[in-house]
């Protein structure tokens, strides 16, 4: 068939057609005769159709270009539009279809190529993108979209090399395209080659002298090389962003910072007053200190920005919240207790405070302050789930079981299908020796939401623990591991009641399993060397007795370990 050559005119956003004339295949009918339809040509059909889309009409307009592209179905400007269309109509299965029979057709069209990958952004494989991406670049070595999609790639996936040689050739086909030095500079970075990578951001910043990210890398090149010998040039780095833009904070914070670090504390302080005011009014300031420094990890310069720019403000909750986490990060636990005690009540992050509070005494081994301070605050939030839970496992760490119990009963009069109260309740009956109370919890909670995965879990060990209704602990145990297929200790769970119910190779297949995903926990581990024993393989159960020993805590456990590799070193030796 011969080919047809289009310019169609642009009717509709996102619907492009292409402007200009059109040279259509013409199907004439001899003088005097009706043309019939099967005479129309795609050109004809092409004409309806831009007149249902300037109606609207997008149904008919997708009839009548699905004709137009049988009676021409090399065309590849009929196809992209149908596809358009359908996209148009959310069809975006036979908009798929559309595209890869195009790409089929016409494997070394750019456009259709482009297209593709448009649509199948959310699904294809990574590998595959980027071998389509190169070959668009073959074909089109001046597409900068691709470059940087590609390159983006690269970088993700820390492919350092690539990503080096992809963007020193978009340098050298744009050599006045700013983004390109960038990037290339920005790969020089991530290799530590601070000498090339300078060269290139200050290339970048001649290209286009308004940026700042460059100026800010540049600023990290100083720093990480010799920043004494830098110190004025980081100075004066941050002056000319300060002068193209007088209130970038990330600026702002990183220049009264690099005063205050450098000995230039009275000029840093004035800036931190300055900062700590406009703080109490515009929490970006706040949020771009927190993702600056701390979010990037660097607690010592956090501590120093949050506690210039207290002084300022020093009954700040935002600001003693951040410097509280700073220090905590530097493990200063009792600092960072000074400032979470200070956010107030009224604060977005109080609760959670109070949650920090308890656990950082328990870190600091004063678990009964941590338990007297939960106490109070239980009293002023007393339907507050998070409180209670958090108490009442203080109260079973400390073997307070009773007291735990009672807690949560009274919490559940108010919540009574508390699932998560009714839990860590059938856990503490549990631990306490109420063990019938505890099955009767679990069943509770699986009434109330039968896909409860830890409730069956829970229910059905208990049941394997005991030896009792295995058959009915199978099943519980099977639907709480279809619910959560990868969870280590529901799979310990199905691989025990299989050890209890005398099926022993079943019992090492879970067991093995479960030990992989949970690095040989020791209860775990325990189970699995048992099984090894049963199934004779006491050179395995020898090396899975160890794994559990090493991350054995308790010294009862420790013993019985001992005693089971004993058995299995002399059940070995005998075999």
């Amino acid at each position: 068939m011969k080919k047809i050559f289009f310019c169609l005119l642009l009717i509709f956003i996102p619907i492009s057609f292409l402007a200009g004339c059109t040279q259509l295949k013409q199907n004439k009918a001899p003088e005097g005769k009706f043309v019939q339809e099967t005479d129309l040509s795609a050109n004809y059909y092409y004409l309806e159709a831009r007149f249902h889309i300037k109606n609207q009409e997008f149904k008919k307009a997708i009839a009548t270009l699905e004709k137009a592209i049988a009676k021409d179905p090399e065309s590849y400007i009929l196809t992209r539009d149908l596809i358009r269309l359908y996209l148009r109509q959310n069809n975006e299965k036979k908009a798929m279809e559309l595209a890869e029979d195009l790409v089929r057709t016409a494997p070394d069209n750019v456009n259709g190529l482009l297209l593709l990958i448009q649509l199948k952004k959310d699904t294809i494989d990574e590998t595959k993108l980027v071998e389509i991406l190169n070959k668009i670049l073959a074909l089109d070595p001046k597409n900068k979209e691709t470059f940087l999609r590609l390159g983006k790639i690269y970088m993700e996936k820390k492919n350092d090399a690539q990503a080096q040689a992809l963007f020193e050739r978009m340098v050298a086909q744009f050599p006045e395209y700013y983004v390109a030095w960038f990037y290339l500079g920005e790969i020089h970075m991530i290799q530590k080659n601070y000498v090339l990578a300078k060269t290139q951001f200050l290339k970048t910043i001649d290209l286009e002298p308004d940026l700042l990210e460059p100026r800010f890398q540049l600023i990290k090149i100083y720093t990480l090389t010799t920043p004494e010998g830098y110190k004025e040039k980081i100075s004066k780095t941050y002056e000319d962003i300060l002068e193209i833009e007088s209130d970038n904070q990330r600026a702002l914070l990183g220049n009264a910072l690099h005063l205050y670090k450098t000995g230039t504390k009275k000029e840093a302080q004035t800036i931190f007053d300055e900062l700590g005011k406009e703080a109490k009014t515009d929490s970006r300031l706040l949020m771009t200190a927190f993702d600056e420094y701390i979010s990037s990890k660097k607690y010592e310069d956090a501590i120093i920005i949050f506690s210039q720019m207290l002084k300022t403000d020093p009954d700040n909750s935002t600001l003693n919240f951040f410097t509280g986490m700073a220090y905590e990060a530097t493990k200063d636990i009792k600092t960072a207790i000074s400032h979470y005690l200070k956010i107030k009540p009224d604060h977005s992050q109080y609760k959670k405070t109070i949650l920090s509070i308890a656990l950082l005494y328990k870190e600091l081994g004063e678990t009964q302050t941590a338990i007297n301070y939960l106490e109070d605050k239980q009293k002023v939030f007393p339907k507050d789930i998070d409180i209670i839970t958090y108490l009442s496992s203080f109260y079973e760490r400390e073997h307070a079981y009773e007291k735990a119990i009672n807690l949560l009963n009274q919490s559940l009069e108010v919540s009574p299908d508390n699932t998560s109260l009714l839990f860590r309740l059938g856990a503490v009956q549990d631990k306490s020796g109420l063990k019938d109370a505890s099955i009767n919890t679990m069943k509770k909670i699986i009434e109330i939401d039968p896909k409860d995965a830890s409730a069956l879990n829970y229910l059905g060990y208990s049941y394997a623990d005991l030896g009792i209704k295995l058959d009915e602990a199978v099943l519980l145990i099977e639907r709480a591991y279809k619910i959560r297929p990868d969870d280590g200790y529901i799979i310990d769970s199905l691989g025990w009641v299989y050890y209890m119910k005398g099926d022993f190779e079943n019992a090492v297949k879970y067991l093995e399993k479960a030990a992989e995903l949970t690095s040989f926990e020791t209860i775990i581990s325990d189970h699995l060397g048992d099984a090894y024993q049963k199934t004779n393989q006491f050179k395995e159960a020898l090396s899975t007795y160890q794994k559990a020993l090493a991350n054995a805590k308790e010294d009862d456990q420790k013993k019985v370990l001992e005693l089971k590799k004993k058995i299995a070193a002399l059940k070995k030796k005998n075999k």
